[in-house]
């Protein structure tokens, strides 16, 4: 069986885009995609063969298949006759008409077939557990508990937090930024170590030493050591502040501020950090809070001192922690 191919080099932001296997597999499906255009029964055989050898082939044939209504209706130049001496050979793609629709496929099908190769993995913690992990490229990452952060092998220089909270320690590289995605944020490093935090709709950006952009496509907000940002996802309202640098990531020393926050998020966090299962009854979830509270992860010291600071009763039912405004509970 002969699989047609096209010696096509793509160019992107001044780099040569390295040939792989999957720019073969693309390669074959164009040709594929041109040839049968006049097939006859016995390439259509071959083609379904090759269709049935690897589901690769089969997914980058329909992707340059899709591409096809968006090449039919551009306009490129005429084919180039044959030539005299041209000796009868039957070419298949011939003259700068045909390169240029076959440019037009792989620049518009090549990025989603790339993607679809991509390493993608989960790291993942249970509320109260830990995790520190460093990248290949020297990048380190400490987790807090309660936490999913999507990374990828191939890509080392993206981190998707879907929830909880992180302190990433970057190693700069001013040609491949390092850039975090929570929800529909986006936070590009500038030399950082920074964290993060997604809890609900809400989101917390802290910068120790460096900076970072937040939402550097649209608002372009610098945050500089010291400097805090808090998101309101559902309100769509963004509140800066400011923090010491050293208490950045204070989830890692049990140094937690909240500026503001209900009662209701300061609990979730214990339960995400600590594991410590705390009940609120309906009349404190809602009360807002500031302040800064040491925790230790011991749920006979910490329940106690929150009641405290809060002006709140406890009482332990279990292994739930009950925190109660009004006369005092028994315990």
């Amino acid at each position: 069986m002969r699989i047609w191919a096209v010696d096509i080099v793509l160019i992107r932001k001044g780099a040569q885009i390295v040939r792989a296997d999957q720019d073969v597999i693309v390669e074959q499906a164009i040709g594929w995609h041109v040839r049968l255009a006049e097939a006859g029964e016995d390439d259509w055989a071959d083609f379904i063969d090759w269709m049935e050898a690897s589901p690769e082939n089969a997914a980058a044939y329909d992707e340059i298949a899709k591409q096809d209504r968006v090449i039919a209706g551009a306009r490129f130049p005429e084919p180039v006759a044959a030539a005299a001496n041209d000796n009868g050979r039957n070419h298949w793609l011939r003259g700068a008409g045909a390169i240029a629709a076959a440019a037009a496929i792989v620049a518009l099908a090549l990025p989603s077939l790339l993607a679809r190769h991509a390493s993608p993995y989960e790291v993942a913690t249970a509320q109260g557990e830990r995790r520190a992990i460093t990248l290949a490229d020297g990048t380190s990452i400490e987790i807090s508990g309660g936490t999913r952060l999507r990374l990828d092998h191939d890509d080392m220089r993206i981190a998707v937090l879907e929830q909880g909270e992180a302190t990433f320690h970057v190693r700069h590289d001013a040609a491949r930024p390092f850039v975090v995605m929570a929800g529909t944020t986006k936070i590009r490093d500038l030399g950082t170590v920074f964290n993060v935090a997604r809890q609900d709709k809400n989101l917390s950006v802290e910068v120790a030493e460096g900076s970072v952009l937040y939402q550097p496509d649209s608002e372009a907000v610098k945050l500089l050591p010291g400097d805090a940002l808090s998101a309101d996802e559902t309100r769509g309202r963004v509140t800066l502040s400011k923090i010491a640098p050293a208490l950045v990531g204070g989830w890692r020393s049990g140094r937690l501020s909240f500026s503001g926050q209900s009662l209701d998020h300061v609990a979730a966090t214990l339960s995400r950090l600590y594991g410590t299962n705390l009940i609120l009854a309906a009349d404190l979830s809602a009360r807002p809070f500031t302040g800064m509270v040491h925790f230790t992860g011991d749920a006979e010291r910490d329940v106690p001192h929150l009641a405290s600071l809060i002006g709140a009763n406890w009482r332990r039912d279990g292994k739930r922690w009950i925190l109660s405004d009004g006369a005092p509970l028994s315990r």
